[in-house]
């Protein structure tokens, strides 16, 4: 929406309103909107009479705070730029869009087939037979408190796990069991 018309005006000159009033009515190509009041105020002057298309950003009426302002402003004209008041949008004869240049046609270039690389070889060392892996049973984590699953050697660790049960002693275990 660039230029909307003035349909009517809910409040006279002079007539307070309030913030979420409706002070006017405003027309545009689409839809008709309530112009709302962002402030509690008192109209003192109309710029624009009913019927007017507008562009967007013209004042269309002078606000004032106190009853006794408005007298000031009754006599009161806004300066009126050509282009501020919109004027009845002339048609245009568009030419219609040139066609696209005809496609020109490009031989194929065919490229040299190179093989792909072969991948080197993956070397696996053997594992010996005497070394074993061995899982923690159910029985040795449930014996352990909570948190000590986690703790390492490393400085780091140590002081996860300092901060993990300094939270456990804080505020109590998420109700989540280890397994």
């Amino acid at each position: 929406m660039e230029v909307g018309t003035l349909a009517s005006w809910k409040f006279a000159e002079g007539e307070s309103f309030a913030a979420g009033d409706s002070i006017a009515e405003i027309e545009t190509d689409k839809a008709t909107i309530d112009f709302e009041a962002q402030d509690d105020g008192i109209i003192a002057k109309h710029l624009i009479a009913p019927g007017i298309e507008v562009a967007i950003g013209v004042p269309i009426m002078v606000i004032v705070e106190e009853e006794e302002d408005v007298a000031a402003f009754k006599n009161f004209e806004a300066e009126v730029v050509e282009a501020e008041v919109a004027a009845p949008v002339e048609e245009v004869a568009v030419a219609p869009p040139t066609p696209p240049p005809a496609p020109v046609e490009v031989a194929p270039v065919v490229a040299a087939a190179v093989p792909p690389p072969t991948p080197e070889p993956v070397i696996v060392a053997a594992v010996p037979e005497t070394a074993s892996i061995t899982a923690p049973t159910e029985s040795t984590t449930a014996a352990t408190p909570w948190g000590s699953l986690s703790k390492q050697k490393s400085p780091l660790s140590k002081t996860l796990s300092a901060k993990q049960q300094t939270y456990i002693d804080l505020y109590g275990s998420t109700g989540f069991t280890p397994l």
